[in-house]
């Protein structure tokens, strides 16, 4: 039965894709899912250009239907108090991304063809300084230290913007889930389900077979349900494409499908905004959350063999993820927004059952620097008293601020501090020695090539 229903989410991808071709002479926009992009204005300043090495004819190749991208992001931090040690390490990804307009290169209007490659490097600082928090103290950590196909994909958009097809190879949170990462602790970035639940969903840089359909049911509604080819071997660090193959030892079958759902809310105007609300359901047969009677996947933490809780079926959560903007002050994007991210995990088979983020960001804080900005959040992550019983239960709270300066028109650095309360949510470690508070400092470093 299960693998019935992976061959469907496989077979539900490559369907989408030839289905979208055969309509393709129906004329469709982008579903509106981000910000556009700020159009490309060909300068030869070296510090106001958006490109390290210019324009190098990419604004040409994006009016034939080719857009090119080549980003380098990066993650120095180290901490002053807690942990074992005091230490930094640094991280980060070299990412490049391609998207095809199939309207201008082979007439099929609305089609897009898209790839991502993510190339990680660097060590993790909660390792390195013995820091046994929940979250990372620098998210863009994690997953080996590889390349990756994160996305390789073809989208259709049909009937004047209110369908889009898509499938291939994806990242659940490229569809679903809070998509903005502007802070250094993983509590505040990217996909908040995955952030809690990374056994079995996974987020940016891994990607799955997949097919995803969004319909605009109202100009500001929009529903979105994709089905994702749910394979523990897309983790792996020697070859993320391996299946499973009987008799070949650690190759280990496809455990199901994951279903993600979720309705936007998109409202316009000056004060504009995305509202998600979704849930997901996973199929596997077996739980591997780190709950009793299964072994824990978080670094100095084990737990406590419980038969009645080692064979349950199934997994699922819900989520809201609010993204708004409060303030305009002046032209362009200068002002205030805030967001808010709750994710409620199935308490069976969450050792992670609960995490709560909120956040502020101010863009053009001096009228002499409007493109630099201030952040600050704070978040809460939930270990799962049926773990470890009531007694070891608790929350990890962490507070987050930075400034971002727009040092040139191709780099940001963000100066960063973060103070990590009760690291690991429980008030001591693995080994039972009560853990300090942490504080971090660090910067993030943007280059667009």
């Amino acid at each position: 039965m299960l693998r019935r229903l992976v061959s469907t989410a496989r077979l539900c991808g490559v369907g989408i894709v030839l289905s979208s071709l055969m309509g393709g002479g129906v004329h469709a926009a982008d579903l509106v899912t981000k910000a556009a992009p700020v159009p490309y204005a060909e300068t030869d300043d070296f510090w106001t250009r958006p490109y390290l090495f210019g324009d190098l004819g990419r604004t040409q190749l994006k009016e034939r239907g080719i857009e090119l991208g080549l980003t380098l992001g990066n993650e120095s931090v180290g901490n002053v108090t807690g942990g074992s040690k005091n230490t930094a390490a640094n991280a980060g990804q070299l990412w490049f991304g391609a998207k095809l307009d199939m309207g201008k290169l082979a007439g099929i209007q609305g089609g897009t063809v898209g790839l991502t490659l993510v190339d990680r490097f660097g060590r993790n600082l909660n390792d390195q300084a013995g820091i046994p928090a929940l979250q990372l103290t620098n998210e863009v950590f994690g997953r080996g230290n590889i390349l990756r196909l994160t996305q390789l994909y073809y989208s259709q958009k049909l009937f004047d913007d209110r369908l889009e097809l898509k499938g291939g190879r994806l990242p659940v949170g490229s569809d679903f889930f809070f998509g903005l990462c502007e802070f250094i602790n993983l509590t505040f970035c990217g996909g908040q389900p995955g952030n809690i639940q990374g056994g079995y969903i996974y987020n940016w840089p891994v990607s799955q077979w997949a097919g995803v359909v969004h319909y605009k049911i109202a100009p500001e509604f929009t529903i979105s349900v994709g089905v994702y080819d749910a394979n523990p071997n897309y983790l792996t660090t020697s070859d993320p494409t391996v299946y499973f193959l009987p008799g070949v030892p650690h190759s280990t079958p496809a455990s199901g499908v994951l279903v993600p759902v979720e309705l936007v809310w998109a409202p316009k105007g000056p004060l504009n905004g995305t509202w998600r609300f979704g849930g997901w359901y996973d199929s596997a047969s077996t739980i591997d959350g780190g709950l009793p009677g299964i072994v824990s996947t978080i670094p100095g933490i084990g737990g406590v063999p419980d038969q009645n809780l080692g064979s349950q079926r199934g997994r699922y959560g819900v989520y809201e993820s609010i993204l708004q903007r409060l303030t305009v002050d002046g032209a362009g994007a200068v002002g205030w927004y805030t967001f808010l991210n709750t994710t409620v995990a199935d308490h069976r088979t969450s050792y992670q059952d609960y995490q709560i983020a909120l956040g502020f960001r101010h863009t053009g804080t001096f009228s002499w620097r409007p493109q630099d900005e201030v952040g600050f959040a704070v978040g809460t992550t939930h270990v799962n008293s049926a773990a470890f019983g009531p007694n070891a239960s608790g929350n990890e709270v962490p507070l987050e601020v930075w400034y971002g300066w727009q040092a040139t028109g191709w780099m940001n650095l963000k100066f960063d501090a973060q103070y990590v309360i009760n690291p690991g949510g429980r008030g001591y470690n693995g080994a039972g020695v009560k853990t300090d508070n942490a504080v971090v400092l660090g910067m993030r470093t943007e280059v667009h090539f």
